[in-house]
């Protein structure tokens, strides 16, 4: 792939994958650098930099994603080019990303794995992981164990906001503008606004475009390195009775899904593999999607990921685990994973890394993750000590007999090389895909493939039917739509009684203004948009709802309903509504949300940035809790006090209110804006008076309610972290 290079007007790049590439005369500056860069600049003119300036915010918390991604660049220049990268950076990001960038390429700094085997060391292959990861560790070039100083020379910026690199002098103003002086060159300014993100766009899917997940399948997301500019690194969907668990997703692969029509609600567990970048990057992501999410890893690689995690994000680690229901899996036990038999292992690679295999319906699969899976190398490392004999003969036992094997390949040592995969037996290799390698790397005549990515290409393990699979269907819709989720599971089969079931073509009307509202809908699969005059308003997919305007007897439509896409809907009538939902918290839920949605309230939700990224669904969720406070303020009504805990959050709807810090005025905050938000997160009450500076129109959320919805909603949980009143 060819990088055309769009020059912005300002002496700077911005890189398709993102991040600012500035031309210098000792060579390109990168600002900024978000997963998988490496593959933008590994193919332009100067190739991969040697410096690295990290930005203001070491990670976006709209999009989840890190901008301080430095481990393949390192690597790179390490390996290749055999210089130390040069990271610029200021005191406090120092401590950071030395966190992020130790765990990465050393692994945990204290290990105790006992517990997590089934029956401690006497567990077949138990291994001495320590021993492992310092051999990795000790690899040429290197004559002793490498150290973090022989990868990295940080470079700190003064207390002027400055930093030197031989004649290029970088600097910071208190704008947080990017100043580069070079001598010999002209001075380059990049706005502290200037987008780090590349601006690839990804085609929606055609309108006739149908998936349907299969009992027992595989879809491979990306089947590529982290040095491969050409494809999408490593990561696979497993899909289990209509299922997904994903595996070490790769960056923006769950939107890209999205964009196909599979619903993020569809895929609700993670499996972590390592946490190397280009496992672990789409992870945080997905992470940070609407629901709580389920993530099945071993408690070593699962504390790792917390630990780079905290710094890459700035959130400490108790809060971050609030994020995720983590279940630690145990090794030489199987996992049951939407009714899947998983089973774990640790691998050989330089940090600690886990293989997957997974049973159902007399079928298997089999992933091997980053391995050295070889013969003689594991040979070697037995007769040099670095493995006992146990963990020699469990390696050397490679489970060829699944029914489909995914095995990665690449350079060793770290990776297992192409030679002795050639050499299998041409009925393993028949069942064989390889993944995380490069397609022109494969002998012709090897019989060896790469494994074919998205969803066309899913591989179907089982196509029989699943008992009740009308119900179970119907049901997961019902579990995962937070208006139903606090209903009693007797409340089952009278939602399977009353619930009816429609299809609508990409296009088609389900309802339009002005027509009567005598149904709510819920989404079992596709994307619907909401319009009002040609604007789409909303968008939303599988497990939402819409229509909630029905609880009002004799009520119209004030916007449209339109299929996106291929669309499945249940649609319950407004009379077995009342009846089902009558006395419960849903009933609150749902009449507050169709009071709420109308054009003012999503004004003001568009006039909030923190309110405006959410997702469509986390609106609505947060209008169903949302509260107007009768009346009108005065100006001078105190809403927060310092020193005490406020028992409401607040919304603005029109006005002003002043903040004060121990007496002096630190900001203003007007319509869209929240109010009282860090009293959720802090172990002390609020340190600062909110004040009215006008008369006020509040929207208002009671705290616990507020709390349970950021329990909810983990994403949003870590947005409204860093919210400052």
């Amino acid at each position: 792939m060819v990088i055309e290079q769009q020059q912005d007007g300002a002496g700077y790049y911005r890189l398709p994958r993102g991040g600012v590439l500035i031309p210098t005369s000792i060579g390109n500056l990168q600002l900024g650098v978000p997963p998988e860069t490496i593959k933008d600049t590994m193919v332009m003119a100067g190739g991969v930099p040697q410096v690295f300036i990290l930005p203001q915010y070491l990670f976006d918390l709209t999009r989840g994603i890190a901008l301080a991604e430095l481990e393949f660049p390192i690597y790179f220049n390490f390996f290749i080019k055999k210089q130390k990268t040069r990271v610029v950076c200021g005191a406090a990001q120092l401590r950071r990303i030395e966190v992020v960038v130790s765990e990465a390429m050393f692994g945990p700094a204290q290990l105790d794995i006992i517990n997590e085997f089934v029956n401690g060391a006497a567990t077949p292959g138990f291994p001495d992981l320590r021993a492992e990861m310092n051999y990795f560790r000790a690899l040429p070039p290197a004559t002793r164990p490498i150290v973090l100083d022989d990868l990295v020379e940080f470079i700190e910026f003064d207390k002027e906001g400055r930093a030197q690199i031989g004649p290029v002098e970088i600097r910071l103003d208190d704008l947080h503008n990017l100043n580069i002086v070079d001598p010999g060159g002209a001075t380059v300014v990049v706005a502290r606004q200037t987008p780090l993100f590349g601006g690839q766009v990804e085609k929606a899917a055609p309108d006739d475009f149908k998936f349907r997940p299969p009992l027992f399948g595989i879809t491979t997301l990306g089947a590529g390195h982290g040095f491969d500019p050409d494809a999408n690194t490593s990561g696979l969907l497993i899909w289990l009775n209509r299922r997904g668990v994903v595996v070490d997703p790769p960056v923006n692969s769950i939107d890209h899904l999205l964009r196909l029509g599979v619903s993020p609600k569809l895929i609700d567990s993670v499996i972590l593999t390592h946490c190397h970048a280009d496992h672990d990057a789409g992870t945080l992501q997905k992470i940070l999607r609407e629901d709580k999410l389920n993530l099945y890893t071993t408690e070593t690689i699962f504390n790792s990921f917390m630990r780079k995690s905290a710094a890459l994000t700035g959130i400490d680690e108790e809060h971050l685990r609030k994020l995720v229901n983590f279940y630690p899996v145990l090794i030489g036990e199987a996992t049951n994973i939407c009714g899947g038999a998983f089973q774990f292992n640790y691998t050989l690679h330089s940090i600690p890394t886990v293989s997957i295999s997974v049973a159902a319906y007399g079928k298997s699969m089999m992933y091997s993750s980053d391995t050295l899976n070889d013969p003689r190398s594991i040979d070697r490392l037995y007769g040099a000590g670095v493995i006992s004999k146990s963990r020699r003969d469990f390696l050397a036992d490679f489970p060829w007999n699944h029914t489909v094997i995914l095995h990665e390949a690449g350079m060793p040592p770290l990776h297992t090389p192409l030679e002795y995969l050639c050499g299998l037996p041409e009925e393993i290799r028949k069942r064989m895909f390889l993944v995380h390698v490069d397609q022109k790397m494969i002998p012709k005549d090897s019989g060896l493939r790469t494994a074919p990515t998205g969803l066309a290409s899913t591989l179907e393990l089982a196509a029989n039917s699943l008992p009740h699979e009308g119900a179970i269907e119907l049901l997961d819709v019902l579990a995962h739509n937070s208006l139903f989720q606090s209903l009693s599971i007797g409340k089952a089969r009278e939602f399977l009684l009353i619930a009816r079931q429609e299809s609508y073509d990409a296009g088609e009307v389900i309802f339009r203004p002005e027509d009567a509202a005598e149904r709510l809908y819920i989404i079992v699969s596709g994307q619907v948009d909401i319009v009002a005059n040609d604007q789409v308003l909303a968008t939303y997919s599988n497990c939402d709802c819409f229509g909630e305007r029905v609880v009002f007897p004799d009520e119209k439509h004030t916007t449209a309903a339109i299929a996106r896409t291929a669309l499945r809907l249940l649609w319950i009538s407004g009379w077995d509504l009342l009846s089902f939902i009558r006395g419960s918290e849903s009933a609150d839920i749902l009449s507050r949300i169709a009071v709420f949605q109308d054009r003012e309230l999503r004004a003001v939700f568009d006039a909030s940035r923190l309110l405006r990224s959410l997702t469509p669904a986390q609106q609505t969720q947060l209008m169903g809790w949302l509260k107007p406070i009768p009346g009108e303020l005065a100006a001078g009504s105190e809403l927060v006090s310092a020193g005490s805990w406020p028992q409401r959050c607040y919304i603005i709807q029109t006005g002003e209110v002043d903040v004060y810090q121990d007496g002096v005025h630190i900001t203003t905050r007007v319509r869209g804006d929240l109010l009282g938000i860090p009293s959720l997160f802090g172990a002390d009450p609020p340190r600062y008076d909110c004040v009215a500076r006008t008369a006020l129109q509040l929207y208002g959320i009671d705290r616990r309610a507020m709390v349970a919805f950021l329990d909810k909603n983990p994403g949003v949980y870590i947005k409204f972290f860093h919210y400052k009143y």
